[in-house]
């Protein structure tokens, strides 16, 4: 199942057992746990389900087990960005992706909910806050 967003949260505070790239990587870890900071704090986690799968943060709009149905990867990058793919076929080809500077993700994560009508307007908007 999904792990609790408090679990997740704490995840990204600490240090990772593997760095696999300097400073640009953290920066990207720690917006990755502010993502799921925002989540939690605006109550959406009650509407979207995660879990973490390495440094990876993993969504789901349902409440089953990982992987068993379409979720949104959201990964860390040596660069300093974080990428966005949204797994839905197993087709890598064909999956939308996005990647963005570390300080962009909340507010892809905003369009990405709007785009896929997750949640309502309102509440993907109230991440911006």
């Amino acid at each position: 199942m999904s792990q609790a967003w408090s679990d997740i949260i704490a995840h990204y505070q600490g240090e990772p057992a593997v760095n696999p790239g300097g400073e640009g990587f953290k920066l990207a870890l720690a917006s990755i746990g502010g993502l799921a900071a925002r989540i939690d704090a605006t109550g959406l986690g009650h509407r979207l389900f995660g879990w973490t799968s390495m440094h990876d943060l993993c969504i789901q709009q349902l409440d089953r087990p990982p992987y068993t149905c379409v979720y949104l990867r959201i990964a860390p990058l040596r660069s300093g960005q974080v990428d966005f793919r949204y797994v839905d076929t197993p087709t890598e080809a064909l999956q939308w992706r996005r990647t963005v500077p570390a300080e962009d993700t909340t507010q892809r994560f905003i369009g990405f909910l709007k785009q896929l009508k997750w949640v309502d307007r309102e509440s993907a908007d109230c991440l911006a806050a």
